[in-house]
């Protein structure tokens, strides 16, 4: 006998009625495009990827992860979060990427994973609280995630150079993409 049809027979037995439960939301993981959403379609592939593995990944554009982040923060007042976060982040979606870890990490949520795919344009600020692991993918020339005040996590850069990509072409590139969603199920363990 299935389990949920035991635990109604056993209510009708006792006399006691069931309540309805929703199983528990699992992970959240945060893909932010990079400047003016046009060059990051790889950044929406990897989304549509990372939902078919059955992975809760939603694609935003860059400039729209602060009303995320406040809504993120509500949650976690109320323990309605779902762990681990991941924030992903291409270009300037890597800068912002960093500033939402930080954002969070401030108001004591903290972002299990965060991947940066070349973060530029402007220097990624430095990570201070919340991002326990970091990861940059970059070309030889680009920006790399610095240490910042209260920062505890770690911090791997890789040159993805020998992967025969660009800055635009980085986040469409099928072998970083494969890097990428490969460290996301491992977080995610899916």
């Amino acid at each position: 006998m299935k389990k949920s049809m035991r635990n109604s027979f056993t209510a009708v037995i006792l006399g006691v009625s069931t309540i309805a439960t929703t199983p528990a939301m699992s992970e959240e993981v945060y893909m932010i495009r990079g400047f003016l959403n046009v060059f990051s379609d790889g950044i929406n592939q990897m989304t549509r990827k990372l939902k078919s593995k059955g992975i809760r990944a939603k694609a935003i554009s860059n400039g729209n992860w602060s009303s995320i982040a406040e809504d993120i923060i509500k949650r976690s007042k109320q323990k309605k979060v779902s762990y681990p976060i991941v924030i992903v982040g291409h270009s300037l979606g890597g800068v912002e990427a960093a500033r939402f870890a930080n954002t969070l990490g401030k108001a004591g949520v903290k972002t299990d994973l965060l991947i940066g795919l070349d973060p530029g344009f402007p220097q990624p600020p430095a990570l201070t609280k919340g991002a326990v692991q970091v990861v940059n993918y970059k070309i030889p020339s680009g920006k790399n995630y610095r240490r910042g005040s209260g920062f505890k996590g770690k911090i791997t850069t890789i040159d993805v150079s020998k992967y025969g990509t660009d800055h635009v072409g980085i986040d469409k590139n099928k072998s970083v993409q494969n890097l990428v969603m490969g460290k996301i199920r491992s977080k995610v363990k899916k």
